[in-house]
């Protein structure tokens, strides 16, 4: 072979390489561990996109506006100076398991693959040279406890992604309640201040949880 067909050899590969982690499309792939048991009780931790991840922020956030009612556990490796104030940096990686609808935060022990049909599913998302990237379809291990009087809400997970580059984290975390917020740039809604107050008052007659609200409370 010359070397210009080695050259273009070269280029078919790395453009077939660039385009498979764009589209996010891989082969399944399995939770590191086969039972929560075995999950290490230690802070969530691993590697995302070649990248060391470690838990430095852990909350979760209910929304039950119409429309958008979902529940999602953010593990994010960014630090936070009070409790639900903004991560900084902002662009730091997180991990994050969500609940579609309005369900209950109950103590459950479950698994996910890149094809479950249920409520639940795990994403991540980390920024890069092309800015935002994120996953979901990831395969899991779940284990969780209902939130204590205080609030907060334990569990342990351990995920792998199929983005062909062996992305997977586990360990504990200790979620604390924190009220929701409208993220323009993700929903490309108003901001809470343009609202006109009347369909705010809607939305809080709905159910909405926020900063004025009682954290969601019960036993472990």
């Amino acid at each position: 072979m010359s070397r210009m067909q080695h050259v273009i050899a070269a280029l078919v590969v790395l453009v077939s390489c660039r385009q498979e982690l764009r589209s996010g499309t891989k082969q399944p792939v399995e939770p590191p561990v086969a039972s929560p048991n075995a999950i290490p009780d230690a802070p969530v931790s691993g590697t995302l996109r070649g990248a060391q991840f470690v838990i430095r922020d852990a909350r979760y956030v209910i929304d039950r506006r119409i429309g958008y009612a979902h529940t999602d556990i953010r593990l994010s490796s960014g630090k936070a100076s009070s409790d639900c104030g903004p991560l900084t940096p902002p662009n730091e990686s997180t991990v994050w398991l969500r609940l579609d609808g309005d369900g209950k935060l109950e103590s459950k022990e479950f698994q996910l693959g890149p094809d479950s049909k249920g409520p639940w599913s795990v994403h991540y998302e980390v920024f890069g040279p092309d800015g935002w990237m994120g996953i979901s379809g990831g395969s899991a291990v779940v284990q969780m406890f209902e939130p204590g009087p205080d609030g907060h809400l334990s569990g342990r997970l351990a995920v792998c992604f199929s983005d062909g580059t062996k992305s997977c984290v586990s360990g504990s975390f200790d979620a604390r309640p924190c009220p929701w917020t409208i993220d323009q740039p993700v929903r490309g809604t108003m901001p809470p201040e343009t609202i006109p107050e009347k369909y705010r008052s809607k939305m809080l007659d709905a159910g909405a949880v926020t900063a004025t609200t009682t954290p969601p409370s019960g036993k472990r």
